[in-house]
């Protein structure tokens, strides 16, 4: 058991050392990529995770687990390999493409595997306290990736990508040298459109929690999609591309620390969320506006109540749901209003930058986050004057 573990540590910390990330937007506009044409590449990435998510769970429960993820990661390894060979949108394509397969074919799987060897060795009580540590070393992966990102960057975009393979490859190898698991738990895939069927028709009936569900939604939509687009607007700023790197790892460690406090603010009114909601998108707007190196403070700001905004309503979400049967589907559908907004939020954004520029979709997707905020504080008001009429 003590050699599988340290087997899945590795894999996993070396899945996420990816030190291409915090700057692959960047690569792409380096390389002559259009707004609409990066937008799009994130929007066929997006979409190829979510339409394989149902038939990769499927093939997860029937055949091994362990192939399974072997092929998801050689999926991304491959990818890669397509932008270090192919710098142009047709290569780009195909690595987003995979790294898509590699997505959906990972979700659910790795820990249902986890689970199954932990669970044929009557050791299954230490799950949760191995995917804490899991957790933990992806996170700790998420820093050392940002960190070397800013020592390599100088070499070039190509000699980040060789060691991102390269690390890669090293969680591929340690996928191999795991056991075979007998399955014990599935990995819920296969339950999806179910699960989002009754996870729809329970949120429209229930008005309250579709109102918890689509705030939500919208936010973390737009705070994710964001994220994809961030280290464009570090570099138009004035931020150096050596210093992408440290810029994800505070961007990365503030959003840590939202979390841990998030409780403490667990008892505030919920207007008290959607004002901060509204706060955002100003700070939004004017980190867009003036758009120089010293705003990115503001998106550090930004990033840390969004967090924070996210893990309260989350939780208050899960309290409104007193029926244990129905949190998966309500969990589902909240899934699938993320997904969507995301992809239609790559191309809006996508659009916008294209047909003007990137500072100018900053400061829309600003206006809308503000709108979003001040109609959730009205609302409560149109509410109330309902009752009384």
């Amino acid at each position: 058991m003590k050699s599988f573990i340290y087997k899945i540590y590795t894999l996993s910390f070396f899945s996420d050392l990816v030190f291409i990330y915090p700057i692959y937007t960047i690569m792409f506009a380096d390389r002559g990529l259009t707004p609409i044409q990066i937008s799009t590449l994130l929007f066929i990435w997006s979409g190829t995770s979510f339409l394989l998510e149902v038939p990769s769970g499927v093939l997860a429960d029937k055949y091994s687990r362990k192939n399974i993820l072997l092929f998801a990661e050689s999926s991304r390894i491959v990818g890669y390999t397509f932008w270090l060979l192919m710098p142009n949108f047709t290569g780009f394509l195909m690595g987003f493409i995979l790294w898509g397969i590699k997505s959906a074919f990972t979700s659910g799987t790795f820990e249902a595997m986890v689970y199954d060897e932990l669970k044929a060795n009557n050791e299954e009580g230490k799950y949760i306290k191995i995917q804490g540590v899991i957790q933990s070393l992806q996170f700790l992966a998420f820093i050392f990736a940002g960190i070397g990102a800013t020592l390599a960057i100088s070499n070039g975009y190509s000699f980040v990508l060789v060691i991102s393979i390269l690390s890669l490859i090293i969680s591929a190898l340690s996928i191999l040298s795991l056991p075979k698991v007998e399955k014990n738990q599935t990995t819920g895939e296969k339950e999806y459109f179910n699960l989002l069927k009754d996870g729809l028709t329970f949120s429209i009936k229930s008005p309250n929690i579709l109102r918890i569900i689509i705030f939500i939604s919208l936010g973390q939509a737009i705070f994710g999609a964001l994220d994809e687009y961030w280290s464009i607007f570090a570099t138009q700023s004035g931020l150096l591309k050596q210093g992408l790197g440290l810029f994800f790892v505070v961007y990365g460690l503030v959003q840590a620390l939202a979390s841990i406090i998030a409780y403490k603010f667990e008892k505030f009114d919920k207007r008290f969320f959607e004002g901060l909601f509204l706060f955002n998108g100003i700070l939004l707007m004017v980190a867009s506006y003036f758009y120089t190196v010293s705003t990115l403070i503001l998106l550090i700001i930004f990033s840390f109540l969004f967090k924070l905004i996210d893990t309260v309503t989350n939780s208050r979400l899960q309290h409104q749901i007193n029926n244990q049967e129905i949190r998966a589907t309500v969990t589902s559908a909240k899934g699938f209003f993320v997904e969507l907004i995301v992809m239609a939020f790559y191309l809006m954004f996508g659009i916008i930058a294209t047909y003007f520029n990137y500072q100018l979709a900053f400061m829309v997707v600003g206006i809308t986050v503000s709108t979003i905020g001040i109609y959730y504080l009205l609302s409560h008001s149109l509410i109330k004057e309902g009752v009384r009429g």
